[in-house]
């Protein structure tokens, strides 16, 4: 089975629809990891991220934010705490490619388990450190 790390910028697509490109793909892999065809696995992070996203951009309530945030553990499991070593490879990435340290930690985190990144960053994409959602739904031959 395909592990992936999913971040932020995809996760948002598994709870909200509006105005959210590459909605069908990034479904697909939510779908194809309730199903047991592939394992999505996220950062702490993302559960900061997502939170504030859901309350503070979208508007969402804090008991639908809590309860979103819920359903991601659930799809996703306990979410993956970041190794020192994986901090520091952060750091490293993020000075070379101009990156949030943020941004950095997903692609550092990733690197340090040897799975693919999914993410629509368009410095992520850039830099190479992560796929789209459509290109792994593409490679991985999954519905859309």
């Amino acid at each position: 089975m395909t592990t992936l790390l999913v971040d932020t910028s995809v996760l948002v697509k598994w709870f909200h629809s509006e105005g959210e490109s590459e909605l069908a793909e990034a479904r697909s892999i939510r779908d194809a990891t309730q199903v047991g065809e592939v394992q999505a696995r996220v950062i702490d992070l993302a559960l900061y991220e997502m939170g504030n996203v859901l309350l503070r951009a979208l508007g969402w309530s804090g008991s639908d934010v809590a309860d979103q945030l819920e359903d991601l553990v659930i799809i996703c499991g306990p979410p993956l705490a970041m190794a020192a070593e994986w901090l520091r490879q952060a750091a490293e990435l993020g000075e070379r490619h101009r990156l949030t340290f943020y941004d950095a930690a997903w692609a550092a985190a990733a690197e340090g388990l040897g799975i693919s990144l999914v993410s629509v960053d368009a410095q992520l994409l850039a830099a190479g450190l992560a796929e789209s959602p459509a290109a792994v739904v593409q490679r991985l031959r999954l519905p859309r």
